[in-house]
């Protein structure tokens, strides 16, 4: 008859945790380590990479009582549909698409061109989504700002002397970056 009874683990997995102890506590902070990495190096990556754009921005409404003071920003091509698009519905949403972007004619702004399906191969575009409005969605639809500057976010907005500073990616990921007041 053995002297420990068949409910307890085997002697030897505990002496073994036990001697290995500072290995896996370091194998569980680098893992810890690593999957914050790989949330936080593809953004980074896009901000020190991508080509740097100005976009105009359109008036939304700047507050929500749970977050506090932010602007939601609208562009030219947030609401474009591609060329031959008739039916726009719920079957959209999710579904990637494309922006083409092209220098306005004060040359530091960008504007959408060309929307469609299909990824561009060639110039600089935006990959987004359908969103569940039916809005196209790239990510760089909100921006928070300090307590009580909305209304001036707003307003600059909605004289149009606000724009968007965007990073993008060769890929066509975009990550804000800042506001431009003019």
């Amino acid at each position: 008859m053995s002297a420990i009874p068949d409910e307890f683990p085997r002697p030897g997995l505990w002496e073994w945790v036990r001697s290995h102890q500072r290995a896996i506590l370091l194998g569980t902070i680098v893992f810890q380590m690593l999957v914050l990495g790989g949330m936080i190096v593809p953004s980074t990556w896009t901000l020190v990479t991508g080509e740097t754009i100005l976009l105009r921005v359109v008036p939304v409404d700047p507050r929500d009582i749970f977050r506090g003071d932010y602007v939601i920003l609208g562009y030219d091509f947030t609401m474009k549909r591609p060329e031959g698009e008739t039916q726009w519905n719920e079957s959209h949403v999710g579904r990637e698409i494309f922006v083409t972007l092209a220098p306005e004619e004060d040359g530091k702004h960008w504007q959408g061109i060309t929307v469609s399906w299909t990824r561009p191969t060639i110039g600089t575009y935006l990959r987004g989504q359908v969103g569940n409005d039916l809005r196209n969605e790239f990510g760089i639809g909100q921006f928070f700002v300090q307590e009580g500057k909305g209304k001036e976010y707003e307003d600059a907005a909605r004289s149009r002397r606000l724009s968007a500073e965007v990073a993008v990616s060769a890929d066509g990921t975009a990550k804000l970056k800042r506001l431009v007041l003019e």
